[in-house]
Protein backbone atom coordinates (compact mmCIF):
# COMPACT_ATOMS: atom_id res chain seq x y z
CA UNK A 1 0.00 0.00 0.00
CA UNK A 2 2.79 2.41 0.91
CA UNK A 3 4.62 1.58 -2.30
CA UNK A 4 1.53 2.36 -4.39
CA UNK A 5 1.05 5.66 -2.52
CA UNK A 6 4.61 6.79 -3.27
CA UNK A 7 4.37 5.89 -6.95
CA UNK A 8 1.00 7.60 -7.42
CA UNK A 9 2.20 10.63 -5.44
CA UNK A 10 5.11 11.09 -7.86
CA UNK A 11 2.71 10.84 -10.81
CA UNK A 12 0.38 13.35 -9.12
CA UNK A 13 3.12 15.96 -8.70
CA UNK A 14 4.11 15.61 -12.34
CA UNK A 15 0.50 15.99 -13.47
CA UNK A 16 0.06 19.10 -11.33
CA UNK A 17 3.35 20.61 -12.51
CA UNK A 18 2.77 20.03 -16.22
CA UNK A 19 -0.02 22.65 -16.56
CA UNK A 20 2.33 25.19 -14.96
CA UNK A 21 4.65 24.84 -17.94
CA UNK A 22 2.31 27.12 -19.87
CA UNK A 23 3.62 30.21 -18.11
CA UNK A 24 7.24 29.10 -17.72
CA UNK A 25 9.81 30.74 -19.99
CA UNK A 26 12.30 28.05 -18.95
CA UNK A 27 11.46 24.39 -18.42
CA UNK A 28 14.14 21.97 -17.35
CA UNK A 29 14.72 18.90 -15.33
CA UNK A 30 16.18 15.44 -15.23
CA UNK A 31 15.10 11.81 -15.28
CA UNK A 32 17.58 9.34 -13.80
CA UNK A 33 17.95 5.70 -12.91
CA UNK A 34 20.72 3.85 -11.12
CA UNK A 35 21.74 0.28 -10.50
CA UNK A 36 23.61 0.15 -7.18
CA UNK A 37 25.37 -2.80 -5.52
CA UNK A 38 26.62 -2.54 -1.93
CA UNK A 39 28.77 -4.94 0.05
CA UNK A 40 30.61 -4.98 3.35
CA UNK A 41 34.32 -4.30 3.02
CA UNK A 42 35.17 -7.42 5.06
CA UNK A 43 32.78 -9.73 3.21
CA UNK A 44 32.75 -10.97 -0.34
CA UNK A 45 29.02 -11.65 -0.35
CA UNK A 46 26.72 -9.02 -1.80
CA UNK A 47 24.76 -7.33 0.95
CA UNK A 48 22.08 -5.62 -1.09
CA UNK A 49 21.22 -4.19 -4.46
CA UNK A 50 19.01 -1.21 -5.18
CA UNK A 51 17.43 0.33 -8.27
CA UNK A 52 16.64 3.98 -7.46
CA UNK A 53 14.89 6.10 -10.07
CA UNK A 54 14.12 9.77 -9.76
CA UNK A 55 13.21 13.02 -11.38
CA UNK A 56 13.64 16.75 -10.97
CA UNK A 57 11.58 19.48 -12.58
CA UNK A 58 12.45 23.17 -12.79
CA UNK A 59 10.16 25.95 -14.03
CA UNK A 60 11.25 29.58 -14.28
CA UNK A 61 9.83 32.75 -15.73
CA UNK A 62 11.13 36.31 -15.96
CA UNK A 63 9.13 39.14 -14.46
CA UNK A 64 8.58 42.52 -16.06
CA UNK A 65 10.47 44.10 -13.15
CA UNK A 66 13.61 42.14 -14.08
CA UNK A 67 13.32 39.41 -11.46
CA UNK A 68 12.39 35.75 -11.68
CA UNK A 69 9.87 33.31 -10.27
CA UNK A 70 11.18 29.77 -9.73
CA UNK A 71 9.54 26.43 -8.91
CA UNK A 72 11.19 23.02 -8.67
CA UNK A 73 10.18 19.57 -7.46
CA UNK A 74 12.01 16.30 -7.04
CA UNK A 75 11.37 12.71 -6.10
CA UNK A 76 12.81 9.21 -6.15
CA UNK A 77 11.70 5.64 -5.72
CA UNK A 78 13.86 2.59 -5.02
CA UNK A 79 12.11 -0.36 -6.60
CA UNK A 80 14.23 -2.95 -4.77
CA UNK A 81 13.96 -1.50 -1.24
CA UNK A 82 10.46 -0.09 -1.80
CA UNK A 83 11.44 3.26 -0.35
CA UNK A 84 11.10 6.71 -1.81
CA UNK A 85 10.46 10.37 -1.28
CA UNK A 86 8.64 13.19 -2.99
CA UNK A 87 9.07 16.88 -2.26
CA UNK A 88 8.62 20.37 -3.56
CA UNK A 89 12.19 21.58 -3.79
CA UNK A 90 12.35 25.35 -4.25
CA UNK A 91 9.75 28.08 -4.66
CA UNK A 92 11.00 31.66 -4.72
CA UNK A 93 10.71 35.04 -6.34
CA UNK A 94 13.60 37.42 -6.98
CA UNK A 95 13.76 41.08 -7.83
CA UNK A 96 15.73 44.33 -7.81
CA UNK A 97 15.30 47.61 -5.96
CA UNK A 98 17.92 50.16 -7.03
CA UNK A 99 21.15 48.78 -5.49
CA UNK A 100 19.47 45.82 -3.76
CA UNK A 101 18.83 42.29 -5.05
CA UNK A 102 16.43 40.09 -3.11
CA UNK A 103 15.12 36.51 -3.09
CA UNK A 104 12.05 35.52 -1.07
CA UNK A 105 10.73 31.99 -0.57
CA UNK A 106 11.98 28.44 -0.26
CA UNK A 107 15.57 28.59 -1.52
CA UNK A 108 19.06 27.11 -1.23
CA UNK A 109 21.52 29.33 0.64
CA UNK A 110 25.15 28.48 -0.08
CA UNK A 111 27.99 30.66 1.17
CA UNK A 112 31.75 30.31 1.22
CA UNK A 113 34.62 29.87 -1.22
CA UNK A 114 35.80 26.28 -0.66
CA UNK A 115 34.79 23.17 -2.58
CA UNK A 116 32.29 21.03 -0.73
CA UNK A 117 33.14 21.60 2.94
CA UNK A 118 32.41 25.26 3.71
CA UNK A 119 32.73 26.39 7.36
CA UNK A 120 31.00 29.70 6.55
CA UNK A 121 28.05 28.04 4.79
CA UNK A 122 26.06 28.08 8.01
CA UNK A 123 22.89 26.56 6.60
CA UNK A 124 24.56 23.48 5.07
CA UNK A 125 23.59 20.05 6.32
CA UNK A 126 25.49 16.78 6.44
CA UNK A 127 23.91 13.57 5.16
CA UNK A 128 25.01 10.30 3.59
CA UNK A 129 24.69 11.53 0.01
CA UNK A 130 26.82 14.58 0.86
CA UNK A 131 29.57 12.35 2.24
CA UNK A 132 29.63 9.99 -0.70
CA UNK A 133 29.73 12.93 -3.14
CA UNK A 134 32.51 14.62 -1.22
CA UNK A 135 30.90 17.64 0.37
CA UNK A 136 28.23 19.28 2.44
CA UNK A 137 24.87 19.95 0.86
CA UNK A 138 22.40 22.76 1.41
CA UNK A 139 18.71 21.95 1.69
CA UNK A 140 16.07 24.51 0.70
CA UNK A 141 14.87 26.78 3.49
CA UNK A 142 12.06 29.29 3.78
CA UNK A 143 14.08 32.48 3.94
CA UNK A 144 14.53 36.02 2.76
CA UNK A 145 17.88 37.04 1.28
CA UNK A 146 18.91 40.53 0.20
CA UNK A 147 22.22 41.95 -1.07
CA UNK A 148 23.15 45.65 -1.12
CA UNK A 149 25.79 46.50 -3.73
CA UNK A 150 28.33 49.31 -3.79
CA UNK A 151 31.13 49.78 -6.36
CA UNK A 152 33.79 48.13 -4.17
CA UNK A 153 31.84 46.02 -1.70
CA UNK A 154 28.52 44.37 -0.90
CA UNK A 155 26.64 43.16 2.15
CA UNK A 156 24.16 40.28 2.24
CA UNK A 157 21.56 39.53 4.90
CA UNK A 158 19.62 36.28 5.32
CA UNK A 159 16.65 35.81 7.65
CA UNK A 160 15.24 32.31 8.24
CA UNK A 161 11.96 32.74 10.14
CA UNK A 162 11.62 29.06 11.14
CA UNK A 163 14.56 26.87 12.17
CA UNK A 164 14.91 23.59 10.24
CA UNK A 165 16.85 20.82 12.06
CA UNK A 166 19.14 18.38 10.31
CA UNK A 167 17.56 15.09 9.34
CA UNK A 168 19.44 11.88 10.03
CA UNK A 169 18.59 9.63 7.10
CA UNK A 170 18.47 5.83 7.23
CA UNK A 171 21.98 5.35 5.84
CA UNK A 172 23.48 7.79 8.34
CA UNK A 173 21.65 6.00 11.16
CA UNK A 174 23.09 2.68 10.07
CA UNK A 175 26.61 4.13 9.91
CA UNK A 176 26.30 5.72 13.37
CA UNK A 177 24.98 2.48 14.88
CA UNK A 178 27.84 0.47 13.40
CA UNK A 179 30.44 2.94 14.66
CA UNK A 180 29.01 3.43 18.19
CA UNK A 181 27.20 0.77 20.28
CA UNK A 182 25.35 3.54 22.17
CA UNK A 183 24.08 5.15 18.96
CA UNK A 184 20.53 3.68 19.21
CA UNK A 185 20.04 5.38 22.59
CA UNK A 186 21.46 8.66 21.28
CA UNK A 187 19.33 8.55 18.14
CA UNK A 188 16.21 7.85 20.19
CA UNK A 189 17.00 10.87 22.36
CA UNK A 190 17.54 13.06 19.26
CA UNK A 191 14.15 12.00 17.86
CA UNK A 192 12.43 13.12 21.06
CA UNK A 193 13.89 16.65 21.11
CA UNK A 194 11.41 19.30 20.06
CA UNK A 195 12.69 22.15 17.95
CA UNK A 196 12.37 25.72 19.27
CA UNK A 197 8.97 27.30 18.73
CA UNK A 198 7.41 30.70 19.09
CA UNK A 199 7.37 33.79 16.91
CA UNK A 200 10.94 35.05 16.62
CA UNK A 201 12.29 32.45 19.05
CA UNK A 202 13.21 29.94 16.36
CA UNK A 203 14.52 32.38 13.75
CA UNK A 204 18.05 32.49 12.33
CA UNK A 205 20.06 35.40 10.95
CA UNK A 206 23.24 35.63 8.89
CA UNK A 207 25.22 38.62 7.56
CA UNK A 208 28.07 38.66 5.07
CA UNK A 209 30.28 41.49 3.85
CA UNK A 210 32.28 40.97 0.66
CA UNK A 211 34.94 42.95 -1.20
CA UNK A 212 37.74 42.42 -3.70
CA UNK A 213 41.31 43.38 -2.90
CA UNK A 214 44.20 42.93 -5.36
CA UNK A 215 42.30 40.19 -7.17
CA UNK A 216 41.29 38.37 -3.99
CA UNK A 217 37.66 37.81 -3.00
CA UNK A 218 37.39 38.50 0.76
CA UNK A 219 34.37 37.73 2.94
CA UNK A 220 33.50 38.32 6.60
CA UNK A 221 30.32 36.86 8.06
CA UNK A 222 28.24 36.43 11.21
CA UNK A 223 25.60 33.83 12.03
CA UNK A 224 23.12 33.55 14.89
CA UNK A 225 20.93 30.47 14.89
CA UNK A 226 20.74 26.94 16.23
CA UNK A 227 22.94 23.86 16.06
CA UNK A 228 21.70 21.47 13.32
CA UNK A 229 21.59 18.51 15.72
CA UNK A 230 20.56 18.98 19.36
CA UNK A 231 23.05 18.88 22.20
CA UNK A 232 22.56 15.90 24.52
CA UNK A 233 23.07 15.44 28.26
CA UNK A 234 23.00 12.45 30.58
CA UNK A 235 20.82 13.37 33.56
CA UNK A 236 20.36 11.59 36.89
CA UNK A 237 16.79 10.33 37.22
CA UNK A 238 16.01 7.98 40.14
CA UNK A 239 12.74 6.96 38.47
CA UNK A 240 14.40 5.83 35.24
CA UNK A 241 14.75 2.11 34.55
CA UNK A 242 16.80 -0.01 34.39
CA UNK A 243 19.43 2.65 35.28
CA UNK A 244 18.74 5.88 37.19
CA UNK A 245 19.79 8.02 34.23
CA UNK A 246 18.18 9.38 31.08
CA UNK A 247 19.41 11.20 27.99
CA UNK A 248 17.79 14.56 27.26
CA UNK A 249 18.47 17.04 24.49
CA UNK A 250 18.04 20.65 23.46
CA UNK A 251 18.59 22.69 20.31
CA UNK A 252 20.96 25.34 21.59
CA UNK A 253 21.37 28.77 20.05
CA UNK A 254 24.83 29.34 18.62
CA UNK A 255 26.79 32.25 17.17
CA UNK A 256 29.66 32.17 14.66
CA UNK A 257 32.07 34.63 13.12
CA UNK A 258 33.64 33.64 9.82
CA UNK A 259 36.31 34.71 7.34
CA UNK A 260 36.82 33.47 3.79
CA UNK A 261 39.20 34.31 0.97
CA UNK A 262 39.74 33.06 -2.58
CA UNK A 263 42.19 34.09 -5.27
CA UNK A 264 45.09 32.95 -7.40
CA UNK A 265 48.81 32.53 -6.92
CA UNK A 266 50.32 32.27 -10.35
CA UNK A 267 48.22 29.73 -12.25
CA UNK A 268 46.93 28.02 -9.10
CA UNK A 269 43.62 28.79 -7.43
CA UNK A 270 43.68 28.95 -3.62
CA UNK A 271 41.07 29.45 -0.93
CA UNK A 272 40.72 29.47 2.83
CA UNK A 273 37.80 29.60 5.25
CA UNK A 274 37.51 29.64 9.01
CA UNK A 275 34.62 30.04 11.44
CA UNK A 276 34.76 30.45 15.22
CA UNK A 277 31.89 30.08 17.65
CA UNK A 278 29.67 27.48 19.22
CA UNK A 279 26.44 26.77 21.08
CA UNK A 280 25.34 27.95 24.48
CA UNK A 281 27.17 25.68 26.92
CA UNK A 282 25.38 23.19 29.14
CA UNK A 283 26.15 23.62 32.84
CA UNK A 284 28.71 21.08 33.96
CA UNK A 285 27.51 18.82 36.78
CA UNK A 286 29.56 17.50 39.70
CA UNK A 287 27.43 14.35 39.78
CA UNK A 288 29.54 11.55 38.25
CA UNK A 289 26.34 10.04 36.77
CA UNK A 290 25.69 13.20 34.74
CA UNK A 291 27.65 14.32 31.71
CA UNK A 292 27.45 16.31 28.49
CA UNK A 293 27.48 14.23 25.30
CA UNK A 294 28.07 17.04 22.78
CA UNK A 295 30.54 19.81 22.05
CA UNK A 296 30.18 22.22 24.96
CA UNK A 297 32.59 25.02 24.16
CA UNK A 298 33.48 27.34 21.32
CA UNK A 299 35.48 25.74 18.53
CA UNK A 300 37.06 26.41 15.13
CA UNK A 301 36.22 24.99 11.73
CA UNK A 302 38.68 25.64 8.92
CA UNK A 303 39.46 24.70 5.33
CA UNK A 304 42.61 25.45 3.31
CA UNK A 305 42.91 24.32 -0.29
CA UNK A 306 43.92 24.92 -3.84
CA UNK A 307 43.78 23.55 -7.36
CA UNK A 308 46.02 23.50 -10.40
CA UNK A 309 45.54 22.24 -13.96
CA UNK A 310 48.61 20.48 -15.32
CA UNK A 311 49.37 20.65 -19.03
CA UNK A 312 48.83 16.97 -19.64
CA UNK A 313 46.68 15.95 -22.60
CA UNK A 314 43.35 17.72 -22.25
CA UNK A 315 44.47 19.06 -18.85
CA UNK A 316 44.69 17.27 -15.51
CA UNK A 317 42.91 19.07 -12.66
CA UNK A 318 44.44 18.41 -9.24
CA UNK A 319 42.74 19.74 -6.13
CA UNK A 320 43.67 19.32 -2.46
CA UNK A 321 42.10 20.55 0.79
CA UNK A 322 42.85 20.28 4.48
CA UNK A 323 39.74 20.18 6.68
CA UNK A 324 39.71 20.87 10.41
CA UNK A 325 36.56 20.18 12.44
CA UNK A 326 36.78 21.34 16.03
CA UNK A 327 33.32 19.92 16.78
CA UNK A 328 34.40 16.32 16.25
CA UNK A 329 34.37 13.74 13.49
CA UNK A 330 31.88 13.40 10.66
CA UNK A 331 30.21 10.30 12.12
CA UNK A 332 30.54 10.90 15.86
CA UNK A 333 28.75 14.14 16.83
CA UNK A 334 28.13 12.79 20.35
CA UNK A 335 30.34 11.56 23.15
CA UNK A 336 31.67 12.53 26.56
CA UNK A 337 34.97 13.62 25.03
CA UNK A 338 34.70 15.44 21.71
CA UNK A 339 38.09 15.61 20.00
CA UNK A 340 38.93 17.69 16.90
CA UNK A 341 39.04 15.83 13.60
CA UNK A 342 41.40 16.34 10.65
CA UNK A 343 40.85 15.32 7.03
CA UNK A 344 42.52 15.57 3.66
CA UNK A 345 40.24 15.97 0.66
CA UNK A 346 41.49 15.47 -2.89
CA UNK A 347 39.98 15.59 -6.35
CA UNK A 348 41.43 14.59 -9.73
CA UNK A 349 39.69 15.40 -12.99
CA UNK A 350 40.68 14.55 -16.56
CA UNK A 351 38.81 14.82 -19.88
CA UNK A 352 39.69 11.89 -22.14
CA UNK A 353 37.63 13.42 -24.96
CA UNK A 354 35.03 16.20 -25.11
CA UNK A 355 32.45 13.51 -24.26
CA UNK A 356 34.41 11.29 -21.84
CA UNK A 357 35.82 12.25 -18.45
CA UNK A 358 37.34 10.66 -15.38
CA UNK A 359 37.12 12.00 -11.84
CA UNK A 360 38.27 10.69 -8.48
CA UNK A 361 37.50 12.06 -5.01
CA UNK A 362 39.39 10.97 -1.89
CA UNK A 363 38.48 11.81 1.72
CA UNK A 364 41.16 10.68 4.17
CA UNK A 365 40.85 10.80 7.95
CA UNK A 366 44.20 11.70 9.49
CA UNK A 367 43.23 10.49 12.96
CA UNK A 368 42.74 6.79 12.17
CA UNK A 369 44.09 6.65 8.59
CA UNK A 370 40.80 5.48 7.07
CA UNK A 371 38.89 7.00 4.21
CA UNK A 372 36.89 6.88 1.00
CA UNK A 373 37.98 6.60 -2.64
CA UNK A 374 35.38 7.45 -5.28
CA UNK A 375 36.37 7.13 -8.98
CA UNK A 376 33.74 7.96 -11.62
CA UNK A 377 33.74 7.59 -15.41
CA UNK A 378 31.26 9.76 -17.35
CA UNK A 379 30.21 9.54 -21.00
CA UNK A 380 27.94 12.17 -22.55
CA UNK A 381 25.79 11.04 -25.47
CA UNK A 382 23.96 13.40 -27.82
CA UNK A 383 20.55 14.73 -26.79
CA UNK A 384 21.59 15.31 -23.12
CA UNK A 385 21.90 11.64 -22.20
CA UNK A 386 24.67 10.80 -19.74
CA UNK A 387 26.00 7.50 -18.43
CA UNK A 388 28.10 7.28 -15.27
CA UNK A 389 29.95 4.28 -13.84
CA UNK A 390 31.50 4.68 -10.41
CA UNK A 391 32.88 2.94 -7.37
CA UNK A 392 32.94 3.88 -3.71
CA UNK A 393 35.78 2.12 -1.95
CA UNK A 394 36.45 2.15 1.79
CA UNK A 395 39.80 1.54 3.42
CA UNK A 396 40.52 1.15 7.11
CA UNK A 397 39.18 -1.24 9.73
CA UNK A 398 35.45 -1.65 10.37
CA UNK A 399 35.66 0.04 13.79
CA UNK A 400 37.36 3.13 12.30
CA UNK A 401 35.51 6.23 11.19
CA UNK A 402 34.83 5.30 7.57
CA UNK A 403 34.63 1.55 8.24
CA UNK A 404 30.83 1.41 8.65
CA UNK A 405 30.24 2.71 5.12
CA UNK A 406 29.57 -0.14 2.68
CA UNK A 407 31.53 -0.31 -0.56
CA UNK A 408 29.46 0.49 -3.59
CA UNK A 409 29.37 0.06 -7.36
CA UNK A 410 26.97 2.23 -9.34
CA UNK A 411 25.84 2.47 -12.94
CA UNK A 412 23.68 5.49 -13.68
CA UNK A 413 21.71 6.82 -16.63
CA UNK A 414 20.28 10.33 -16.80
CA UNK A 415 18.41 12.45 -19.32
CA UNK A 416 18.31 16.23 -18.95
CA UNK A 417 15.67 18.28 -20.68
Amino acid sequence: MKRQFRVWAMVFVLLIALPLTGWAAYIGGELNADLVYEWDQDEEDLLQASIPTGFSLVLEDHLDSGGKVHFSAKGFWDWKREKGDLAADQLWISGYLDDVDYILGRQVISWGTADGFNPTSYFARLDSSALTSGGLGSEPLWAGQATYYRPDWSITAVVVPFFKPQKIDDIMREMMIKSDPQAPLLLAAVDEVKKPSGLGKNSELALRGETNLAGWDLQASFFSGFEPLPGLEVKFDPAAAPLPIKIVGKYRRQNFFGLAAAGTIGDAGVWAEAAYGGPEAFEESENPLESVLAVNKKYVQAVFGGDYTFDLGQGLLVQAQYIYRGQGSLFAPYGEKIEPAHYLYGRLGYDLTPDDSLEMVIIHGLKDQSGLIMPVYTHRFPHSITVEAGLLGVYGKEDQEFGPIPSQARLGLSFKF
